[in-house]
């Protein structure tokens, strides 16, 4: 296994969240992160704060999603690792549209797990790894409520 996968996850990810924004009334997203996936939502229309070290307000800690939405309670939380089951399978969809039924074995530039976990879920039977550290938005943190999703597959 010595291939990368590499496809727009972000901006897909970003398409059918800001569908989802829009339809259920939210006043916008919060993402805690690198910036990319809050400018992924930006690119999209939808107003973001973004807490990242290029947003407006920089974490000086791991927050949970029940924080975030007492804080922002009209704001979509799209912070990558928190989204529902429900909402990562759908993504997960998305992104067997664009990639086709193809797909083999091969690594998923990770950091959240969130993307490696909606393609396992599309893609079961194919052996997806995880990759991490390998720009801003593929650092590994022992705090990713996903770590172990993304585990259970990586053997």
């Amino acid at each position: 296994m010595d291939s990368v996968l590499h496809f727009p996850a972000k901006k897909i990810r970003a398409e059918y969240i800001a569908d989802y924004i829009r339809a259920a009334g939210y006043h916008g997203a919060v993402v805690f992160g690198c910036g990319n996936g809050a400018q992924a939502l930006r690119d999209c229309g939808i107003t973001v704060i973004d807490i990242s070290p290029r947003g407006e307000l920089v974490p000086t800690r791991w927050w949970q999603p029940e924080e975030i939405a007492r804080v922002w309670p009209n704001y979509f939380d799209a912070t990558s690792g928190h989204l529902p089951a429900w909402m990562m399978i759908e993504i997960g969809k998305k992104f067997r549209e664009h990639i086709g039924d193809d797909l083999s074995e091969c690594y998923v530039p990770s950091g959240s797990g969130e993307t490696i976990v909606c393609l396992r879920w599309a893609y079961p039977g194919i052996k997806l790894s995880p990759i991490y550290n390998l720009d801003e938005a593929t650092q590994y943190s022992e705090n990713s409520p996903l770590n172990f999703l993304v585990s259970q597959g990586a053997d």
